[in-house]
């Protein structure tokens, strides 16, 4: 019999999750060394092939939860049965810093696991719980956003500068390069904040994209002025100053990879593809729960900034789209006003304020959706739902803003998501610095 190619897994993996009723969910933790080779494996089955943790400890309960953000997008909570006292926290066993790669997935039709990877996580949070015949061991997973943001490590000592015309990219690449042992730039993949090579956008290296400073072009990965953070302040603040110079999306993937994608290539969700489709009759779809957040809502947002020259800068993005049904002729006007050092040119305030009009009108009402567990699922990717209840029958598409997942082999899963059809198109406006004032 031929052996099935990574495209034919993957098929047939789409087929079994399509079947929840054939379909034998799995989960996987790999347990890493400080240089990310697999120390060991654990599962939800006790009989383990070769390679697996010698302990009778399995995971027993837990949950998955994906949100798009900038910043952490992964927690986890997961429960062992510790009846060896394997996973106890302590010295040796699970300790600071011990990171584990997740894993769901799914038996396929030959009988093999099929393992797609949800994250890469530290150990935070324990508990550990005894009952006659029961030791328990639970714990709480954050991504490796939180070895930036303060919560496991990330503090700074001291003011932390990046100079005035610094690639942005090597920037954020120096500071996953500092040691968690003395903050300087080190070699050693073991002491790295992170040694994982980071996905960076290649939108911003085309040295056509630039910005006039002052009569002079600066290519737009570039940054344009000195970026100064205080001591008490962390290596996260650091990292999202820079992506907002960018307008960018930042946060770890899937594979535990930090990921800066340009949102100048993510306005149009319309057009991007669809990754699942629901209908009332499809085995996967158990229903769905529709919000409204009204005091969520803006439509009219305004940026400031200052350029490098001490200027002010800014510029407002306004929903007068007739179509939609949050417009300012329709609902009224309300306003979000940010303002910020980093943002340095009307440009850029522009770009800010159009992505920040499209995430704030979006947010008036979300849909979650109750199905069968399914792990290719990403965060900012489409799927559609077939309204079988609403006349005509539309396919609505919609925006993956979160994902909850089970990691037991029982249990639905749910998405939230918002509807591509409520995006406005802007209207941009030039602003006048004596609004600061309270002027019209």
């Amino acid at each position: 019999m031929a052996l099935l190619t990574p495209q034919d897994r993957y098929l047939d993996y789409l087929k079994i999750v399509a079947d929840p009723d054939r379909m034998v969910p799995l989960t996987k933790l790999e347990f890493l060394n400080p240089n990310d080779t697999v120390a060991y494996v654990i599962d939800g089955n006790y009989k383990r092939r070769y390679g697996y943790f010698d302990s009778r400890a399995f995971i027993q309960d837990g949950a998955l939860n994906i949100s798009l953000n900038n910043g952490q997008r992964r927690a986890a909570s997961v429960r062992f049965e510790n009846l060896d006292n394997a996973f106890d926290f302590a010295i040796n066993k699970l300790w600071f810093g011990r990171r584990v790669r997740l894993f769901k997935g799914a038996v396929l039709s030959d009988g093999t696991p099929y393992y797609i990877p949800q994250g890469v996580f530290y150990f935070n949070s324990p508990k550990t719980g005894w009952k006659p015949n029961s030791r328990t061991a639970e714990y709480q997973l954050v991504d490796k956003w939180a070895y930036l943001d303060g919560t496991l490590f990330g503090n700074l000592e001291n003011t932390y500068e990046v100079k005035s015309r610094t690639n942005i990219f090597a920037a954020m690449q120096g500071i996953l390069n500092l040691s968690i042992y003395d903050h300087k730039a080190t070699s050693d993949y073991t002491k790295k904040i992170d040694g994982i090579t980071p996905v960076f956008t290649d939108y911003y290296n085309d040295p056509k994209k630039v910005v006039v400073i002052n009569g002079e072009e600066v290519q737009m990965n570039l940054t344009p002025k000195t970026v100064t953070t205080a001591m008490g302040g962390t290596y996260a603040n650091v990292m999202l100053d820079l992506n907002a110079i960018i307008a960018g999306w930042i946060g770890y993937d899937s594979t535990g990879a930090l990921r800066v994608d340009a949102s100048a290539d993510d306005i149009e969700d319309n057009k991007k593809p669809v990754i699942w489709s629901f209908t009332e009759n499809s085995k996967t779809f158990f229903g769905l729960e529709e919000t409204a957040n009204p005091a969520q809502v803006y439509n009219d947002v305004i940026i400031w900034g200052e350029s490098v020259d001490g200027a002010i800068v800014g510029a407002r993005a306004v929903n007068e789209d007739p179509t939609s049904d949050t417009s300012v002729n329709r609902i009224g006007r309300k306003t979000f006003v940010e303002s910020s050092e980093i943002n340095y040119t009307n440009k850029q305030c522009a770009a800010l304020a159009e992505w920040y009009l499209k995430r704030k009108t979006v947010l008036q009402k979300s849909v979650t959706i109750s199905c069968s567990q399914m792990f290719h699922l990403r965060e900012n990717n489409i799927i559609s739902v077939l309204r079988s209840d609403k006349p005509n029958n539309p396919i609505e598409k919609h925006l993956i803003q979160a994902i909850s997942i089970p990691l037991s082999q029982k249990g639905a899963m749910q998405i939230t998501a918002t509807s591509v059809q409520d995006y406005p198109t802007p209207k941009l406006i030039p602003l006048d610095e004596n609004l600061l004032g309270g002027n019209s």
